[in-house]
């Protein structure tokens, strides 16, 4: 099928194009939580196909979009009710690790310090201060929050509900060459997104079981509390949870409790740690994205240190855009070499 355009074809096209770039420039500051939804929404199509044989689908992209609010909403409402109830306990610990810290300071290095009783009440009014201000930008950012959550609800929705349709639309106009690439990108972003979304959430989950038994042997008691930590580090990369681990053994040292600093480096870390976070996420990754493990670590940070949050969606997507792009560089050019060498090889016969 050949496609030849028109000059009114172009300029209904620049007429598009200038509608859809002046959309997104008015609606950038929600831009961010649109791009999240529409990620989110290709992960959950295969689950709404599957409801769509049961179900209608405007019924399926609601249930769809129901089961994501109350993941998220439950995942955070289990989180902030778990560290609440042992908000005590963590006070303790950075208590005793700040105790041991202050006596190796006092049998050490003893360096008399004298503080002015009024620099540090300046001191004690500008925390105030800032704090009042940092709780009245909260204040002031929570309609604009609701709105948010508004906008990233009904586009998760419609995302749902129009993903295939919108998708078959274009694939059915383009020309046959364009729709071999298009499809060959389309593959690799659903294999990235998985990547990104599924593979950290599971790799996030088998932490938290793996962590339970290992903090129960510890005997620290607190297992959920720890479990849930682990599984909430595990969802940075590279970091992972030996910022938590770390943070263990130096609270066992404080108390004087070397055989647990030493349980935690020596069956924690590589347990805990080292086996999801090192081993099982990149080679999950790699392999549903089919790139490199580094690259997608390149576009985790590189997305978020220029995009924000964003980014940690988008970094990797860039990445695995320009691997798929590179490889449809490649077979093209390979394709004009070999036809160029039939012509050759045509006209001296």
């Amino acid at each position: 099928m050949s496609v030849e355009l028109t000059r009114i074809d172009v300029l209904t096209i620049v007429l598009i194009g200038s509608i859809i770039v002046a959309t997104i420039l008015a609606f950038w500051p929600l831009l961010s939580v649109i791009i999240l939804a529409m990620s989110i929404a290709v992960v959950m199509l295969p689950f709404h196909r599957l409801l769509c044989t049961r179900l209608p689908s405007s019924l399926s992209a609601a249930l769809s979009t129901i089961l994501i609010g109350v993941f998220l909403f439950g995942s955070l409402a289990y989180m902030f009710t778990i560290i609440y109830q042992n908000s005590d306990y963590l006070s303790h610990i950075v208590g005793s690790i700040i105790t041991s810290v202050r006596s190796f300071q006092i049998d050490f290095i003893e360096i008399p310090v004298d503080i002015p009783r009024e620099q540090m009440a300046e001191w004690l009014r500008d925390q105030i201060g800032n704090f009042s201000d940092y709780l009245s930008g909260i204040i002031r950012g929570i309609p604009f929050l609701i709105i948010q959550l508004i906008i990233f609800f009904l586009t998760l929705y419609i995302a749902i509900l129009k993903g295939d349709d919108i998708r078959s639309q274009v694939m059915d106009h383009l020309p046959d060459r364009i729709r071999d690439s298009i499809l060959r990108m389309t593959e690799i972003v659903v294999n990235t997104l998985y990547a990104i979304y599924v593979v950290h959430i599971a790799t996030s989950v088998l932490t938290f079981i793996l962590a339970i038994p290992f903090f129960y042997f510890l005997g620290f008691g607190h297992v959920i509390f720890y479990s849930l930590m682990a599984a909430i580090f595990q969802l940075i990369p590279i970091i992972g949870p030996s910022f938590l681990m770390l943070f263990i053994a130096i609270y066992s040292v404080s108390m004087g409790d070397y055989q647990s600093a030493a349980y935690v480096a020596f069956i924690g870390y590589p347990v805990v740690c080292a086996f999801p976070d090192i081993y099982l996420r990149p080679m999950m990754m790699g392999k549903r994205a089919s790139i490199s493990p580094v690259l997608m670590w390149i576009g985790f940070f590189g997305g978020l240190a220029v995009m924000g949050i964003v980014g940690f969606v988008l970094g990797p997507l860039f990445i695995a855009l320009v691997v798929s792009g590179y490889g449809i560089l490649i077979d093209e050019l390979k394709q004009a070499r070999s036809g160029d060498g039939e012509g050759e090889t045509a006209g001296n016969s």
